[in-house]
């Protein structure tokens, strides 16, 4: 071969790429950053072969009825990952995840809460931002973005907090039709209320559609705080202990009918809607596994086992779930969470 025919050979080896080469010199992720953010073709691959020498998957989680049987979905699906599950409030579970990020106790994989819990986590820098192929089918409005790609957390289901009541000791005709209702005097001392983030949640949605003076003749009425869930105090109405609470998910109650419990429930609008997020942790130590989750966490199946539990799904492919009422989303900042939040305790819990 002459010397202008080798210099062809080697300028055309050069320009055109050989195939497999270049997926032979990919970069890999070596990172939790460059792994919750990698798109190549072979992610799903990464993450199962990881996931598999990880075998496990530590999971908080501030949802109730249906985190089980995802749970089950998951490990059905990857049998080799254990899946240690903690469930709490969302306010103890954001106090936990904070004293054990500040105390360099890196335990927790990914973490389910609300959008206050979310809010909060992000801020105090404990997320990681994270791509998942099933973001795709989300709604728009419940992906939380990150500035450099990504997402710091995504909403999976939602859930409206409503007015619950025994049916065995109310009647239709007997129930509010308004949040100004509640006022009437023959509310006073007989409704329970969460005194966790459910019943700050209804306050704050009063209180930011219908101003202070509302909710200050609200509180005058002294209902019964509960400092248990939202859905424990549906079960005390259930059971007959309160003739009904004005703060309990719609959710709640339907799986509650399911098991035959005398209970239903009527929105007083707007409707303060609970949004389920998920998120991955910045130092999540089984991150293969986390991400796995996270992305099964917003696929259809799981939408439709959400769905079958009286929620409704972000997903655009999973139908919502036929309950009609005027939503409202509750604030999206820090200090207004904190402002409903002292709101709360100042009205209700300091008496």
């Amino acid at each position: 071969m002459n010397a202008k025919r080798l210099c062809v050979v080697l300028l055309l080896v050069m320009v055109i790429p050989i195939p497999g080469y270049c997926l032979a010199a990919a970069k890999k992720p070596s990172s939790l950053a460059e792994l919750a953010l990698y798109n190549g073709s072979d992610r799903q691959q990464i993450l199962e072969e990881g996931a598999k020498k990880e075998g496990r998957l530590v999971f908080y989680s501030s949802g109730t009825n249906a985190v089980n049987a995802v749970v089950e979905a998951f490990q059905k699906k990857y049998p080799l990952i254990k899946v240690d599950l903690w469930r709490a409030p969302s306010m103890v579970l954001t106090s936990r995840t904070t004293e054990e990020f500040r105390a360099g106790k890196h335990t927790v994989d990914v973490i389910e809460g609300t959008q206050s819990n979310m809010l909060l986590i992000q801020q105090l820098g404990l997320v990681q931002p994270f791509l998942l192929p099933n973001l795709a089918q989300i709604e728009d409005d419940a992906k939380t973005n990150a500035p450099a790609g990504g997402v710091w957390a995504v909403a999976f289901r939602s859930s409206g907090i409503g007015f619950g009541y025994n049916t065995k000791m109310l009647s239709k005709n007997q129930l509010p039709k308004t949040y100004q209702d509640l006022t009437d005097p023959k509310w006073k001392g007989k409704l329970a209320i969460a005194g966790t983030d459910t019943g700050v949640n209804w306050a704050g949605a009063i209180y930011r559609n219908y101003g202070l003076d509302l909710l200050k003749k609200i509180a005058a009425q002294n209902f019964v705080i509960q400092m248990i869930s939202g859905t424990a105090v549906g079960e005390l109405v259930a059971a007959g202990e309160y003739e009904a609470t004005p703060a309990v998910t719609d959710a709640n109650v339907f799986a509650a009918k399911l098991s035959g419990a005398p209970i239903a429930w009527t929105p007083l609008e707007p409707v303060r809607v609970l949004a389920g997020y998920i998120t991955v942790t910045k130092h999540a130590p089984h991150p293969h596994a986390a991400l796995l989750f996270a992305d099964f966490e917003i696929t259809r199946e799981v939408g439709e086992i959400h769905r079958g539990l009286g929620y409704d799904s972000f997903r655009k492919d999973v139908p919502a779930v036929e309950q009609r009422y005027k939503r409202y989303f509750g604030v999206d900042t820090v200090e207004g969470v904190k402002e409903d939040f002292d709101l709360f305790s100042n009205l209700f819990l300091k008496k």
